[in-house]
């Protein structure tokens, strides 16, 4: 059974769920005013492997991916429009609604692309109001909570427990982190968790304190216990997210309903690019489509991200990916030879399952799919027929989902492998023919046949 390093506990445990054959599992998903990058698909394929292996060990995923749309945007950002895009598309006459709608378009299609399996429900936040509006009641009444000026925040101070999932402490919270500047709070710590709607906001709904809108934590539990239930087996995220968003997320269920809000906590690490953290101010902010119009395939993206750890921080370089897809390529041609090679078999070897058996130890092993995908590699270069190497490569890419079965012929050829056979054709013409002998093993070692005429 799968076992993975719980941020709660701060251990790797095997998961074990509350009903029995089901797991029901809450990831958070975009903020659809912008483009999804690759370091937040990251964290969504992290989420894609963990389920792909559960419903693999023959166990019912529920899986819920929220969308967090325009009803959390502040005011000012709606109107300067936050960037570029958001404001052309105000400038265009776009609703606020037709603009979350088009980057949640995108981010379905980004998933599509990766292989990246769709959640069962994509509840959108500004759906779920009265869920949340219903959650802020029970935490004033139940005294977790505190109206002032039509403000809800929540008092992290009645909250015994604050602090358990980042380990962020009473006086190590106050001096150490960041918080929202706000007079109105009795504590620092205090979070809101319904703001009332400061004068001229467009995005705004009735609620028993006035005219206002949910702050941000709010929203998952609101939806994750509609879907979910009060206390649900796993809950992903990026690392970014454990404090505030997920610290919150706890303290506001677990004095709602009174009882454990997730079981199993599983969040990502950063990626990087070319050794620094992605932002727009340096420039290194990318998006599968900067891949993509680069000439790569979007699955050799997949490939890279599950050669590092999902807990370790991932040093994105196109030198990395272009590797990542030479691999893959190999690995697809692979499977193309040994498709015309195999002879049907109806027994299945002692050795075949033995490759078996340790690819599925190292994928369980707190999501190893570096460690699997070297299995994959000694397993391709073994005596097993050709037959039993097609199968296990068919078996592994239901974990890996990299459609390792789906090189042919007519495959699209790369920008870079298109530039390589122009400028071979070009040092033949200038009968430099070991410099273009040597690009020729180049184009052949990335899957690809050369034919002279």
């Amino acid at each position: 059974m799968l076992k993975l390093f719980n941020t709660l506990s701060k251990a790797t445990e095997e998961i074990r769920t509350l009903d029995e054959g089901t797991v029901r599992m809450y990831t958070c998903g975009p903020t659809v005013y912008r483009y999804a990058h690759i370091g937040n698909l990251r964290t969504y394929m992290m989420a894609d492997w963990i389920r792909r292996i559960l419903e693999l060990q023959d166990l019912e995923v529920v899986h819920i991916k929220n969308i967090t749309d325009v009803g959390h945007m502040r005011q000012e950002l709606v109107e300067t429009g936050g960037d570029k895009m958001i404001l052309a598309a105000l400038a265009e006459g776009k609703t606020i609604n037709q603009i979350a709608q088009f980057y949640a378009d995108s981010f379905h299609e980004d998933e599509k692309r990766v292989n990246i399996l769709p959640a069962h429900v994509y509840p959108w936040a500004t759906d779920h109001i009265p869920e949340m509006i219903s959650i802020v009641e029970k935490l004033v009444t139940n005294g977790y909570a505190y109206e002032v000026k039509g403000n809800i925040y929540f008092d992290v101070a009645k909250f015994k427990d604050y602090g358990k999932l980042s380990r962020n402490f009473g006086g190590d919270l106050l001096e150490g982190v960041r918080v929202e500047a706000d007079p109105l709070k009795k504590d620092p710590r205090d979070f809101t968790l319904w703001k009332s709607a400061e004068e001229g906001r467009d995005v705004k709904w009735d609620s028993p304190w006035g005219e206002g809108f949910p702050g941000w934590h709010i929203e998952c539990s609101a939806m994750a216990h509609k879907y979910l239930g009060e206390t649900f087996d796993i809950h992903t995220g990026g690392v970014d997210n454990v404090f505030p968003h997920h610290e919150d997320e706890i303290a506001q269920s677990e004095a709602a309903f009174g009882s454990q809000h997730v079981t199993y906590w599983v969040h990502g690490q950063h990626l990087l690019a070319d050794g620094a953290k992605m932002s727009k101010s340096a420039g290194n902010v990318f998006l599968l489509q900067d891949l993509v119009d680069r000439g790569f395939d979007p699955l050799a993206f997949r490939y890279l991200c599950g050669t590092v750890r999902y807990r370790h921080r991932m040093n994105f370089t196109f030198t990395s990916l272009k590797g990542a897809e030479k691999a893959l390529t190999t690995l697809r041609r692979k499977s193309d030879e040994w498709r015309e090679h195999s002879i049907t078999r109806s027994d299945v070897s002692s050795d075949c399952l033995d490759w078996k058996a340790k690819f599925w130890d190292k994928v369980n092993n707190d999501l190893g799919i570096p460690e699997a995908i070297a299995v994959l590699w000694d397993m391709t270069r073994s005596s097993l027929p050709c037959a039993e190497k097609l199968e296990l490569l068919k078996d592994f890419d239901r974990i890996l989902g990299v459609d390792l079965t789906q090189f042919n012929s007519g495959q699209s050829i790369s920008h870079d492998i298109g530039s390589s056979i122009e400028k071979r054709a070009g040092m033949r013409i200038d009968k430099r023919y070991s410099d273009a002998d040597a690009i020729r093993m180049e184009i052949i070692s990335a899957g690809f046949q050369v034919q002279d005429s």
